[in-house]
């Protein structure tokens, strides 16, 4: 399972805790409300308490409360909620009001309220309902008033407030994801520019990264750049010592060569199958030692100042050089060319063409056919050489361009080199390489596509 990003990873760890403050910040204010609401009903629930103190009477030495119809009816009338109203002595007895409404126990009612005043929540009627009580004295006769009603108007404001925050908290919320994302986002611009900067790099540049970004990614970005410069030294030292080992051994094996050529002419009828021998493995070493030079030369490298090349004047160049070989065989070199250029080195496409033309050389029979072509199509170039020998099996054709590969059953004296040098050459100019085959010649097609530049001088 692959790691989740760098953003995934700050969004799961902020926005959880920027919720869970919001909400935190909605339950206080909820609570914070709910709180006020309550204190303003219960003021109001007491006050009906107080009104009916001020009817008490005692009569004949018993507390009474004369109420009128009509003040009865006013006392108990509320748009929304059902008013109840009770008075009991100090032994709980009914004076008047509601039978039902419930008493708080001795117990429950704090010691130390000296305003004689308790609010508390009971049911009537299965019904839930707040209560306020007060105890007073008349005329040193203890009684208990008792003021309840129904929760419908608490209940309405309750949600009044719920709905009335719900819209700013879930606008909040949008607003701070929103920042939360942009503000994630824009923090990790920097890594951003810094992957794009090493994703557009070729393989032959290992210079330094030069991105700016932030404190803590810069020891990333030192240990990258450092690694660079590792990784340069030990390319430059691998393709020094390729280098150096085939520049060494060219001068002895020429000289080998010389010596075996010389001896081929002087010996007898009886020798020369062994010295001719001697002399093809002598010729097969020497162009191993010419195509590790140019191995080593067409590897990713730094990158260097390109000049425009015209493939045109490259193939008539190769005419040139290839031609006598291909007369010594009999095969038909043709060219069919269509101006095209591409910006890069023309040594080393000189090379990538003379290993195209010695591998289609190679493989073509004799009295065969290699033609070589190129053009321009959009804002591409092409080069092109096919043969008319046995082609390559189609599951053997990206296989034919790694190092020392031969097909199975090639019968071609090659060492499996000269492709790979014809991928480094186009990797190293931005271009690529593929095998197909010949749909003309019937053999195998080897085409290479390269970006295209203004024409050539």
């Amino acid at each position: 399972m692959p790691p989740a990003s760098l953003r995934l990873q700050l969004l799961h760890r902020l926005l959880p805790a920027m919720l869970a403050m919001l909400l935190a910040g909605a339950a206080t204010a909820y609570w914070i409300a709910w709180r006020s609401a309550t204190k303003a009903y219960d003021r109001a629930l007491f006050d009906t308490t107080l009104a009916i103190a001020e009817q008490l009477r005692v009569v004949d030495g018993k507390p009474q409360l004369p109420l009128t119809p009509q003040a009865r009816a006013v006392l108990l009338t509320d748009k929304f909620d059902r008013i109840f109203y009770a008075v009991r002595s100090e032994a709980q007895e009914l004076l008047d009001g509601d039978p039902g409404l419930p008493m708080p126990s001795a117990a429950e009612w704090p010691a130390s309220n000296r305003e004689g005043r308790y609010y508390f929540d009971g049911r009537l009627d299965d019904q839930p309902i707040r209560v306020a009580a007060l105890r007073i004295e008349v005329d040193d006769h203890p009684l208990t008033i008792l003021a309840g009603e129904t929760l419908i108007k608490r209940n309405a404001l309750v949600m009044e407030i719920i709905f009335g925050m719900l819209l700013p908290e879930l606008l909040l919320v949008a607003v701070s994801i929103g920042v939360v994302w942009f503000g994630v986002r824009a923090g990790l611009k920097p890594l951003a520019a810094l992957r794009q900067e090493l994703a557009g790099r070729s393989q032959a540049d290992l210079s330094p990264v030069r991105v700016p970004v932030p404190e803590e990614i810069q020891p990333v970005v030192a240990e990258v750049n450092e690694l660079l410069e590792r990784l340069e030294r030990s390319l430059n030292s691998q393709r020094n010592f390729v280098s150096d080992a085939a520049h060494q051994l060219r001068t002895p094996v020429a000289a080998l060569q010389a010596q075996v050529e010389a001896s081929l002419r002087e010996a007898g009828a009886a020798s020369r199958p062994q010295i001719a021998g001697i002399l093809d493995a002598t010729q097969r070493l020497s162009h191993l030692i010419t195509q590790m030079l140019s191995l080593a030369r067409a590897e990713p490298a730094l990158p260097q100042t390109t000049t425009p090349v015209s493939l045109v004047t490259l193939a008539r160049q190769a005419a040139e050089a290839w031609l006598p070989a291909a007369i010594d065989k009999r095969i038909d070199l043709g060219f069919e060319l269509e101006a095209a250029s591409v910006g890069g080195n023309a040594l080393l496409l000189q090379e990538l063409l003379a290993n195209l033309l010695d591998n289609a050389l190679r493989h073509a029979p004799a009295g065969g056919t290699v033609t070589v072509s190129c053009g321009r199509r959009g804002d591409e170039a092409w080069l092109r050489v096919e043969d008319s020998g046995e082609g390559i099996a189609e599951s053997e054709r990206d296989k034919v361009f790694e190092r020392f590969y031969q097909p199975p059953g090639s019968r071609s004296e090659g060492n499996g080199l000269g492709l790979a040098i014809v991928r480094e050459i186009a990797a190293r100019h931005g271009g690529h390489v593929v095998a197909l085959a010949s749909p003309r010649l019937g053999g195998l097609l080897v085409e290479a596509v390269f970006p295209a530049v203004a024409e050539a001088a």
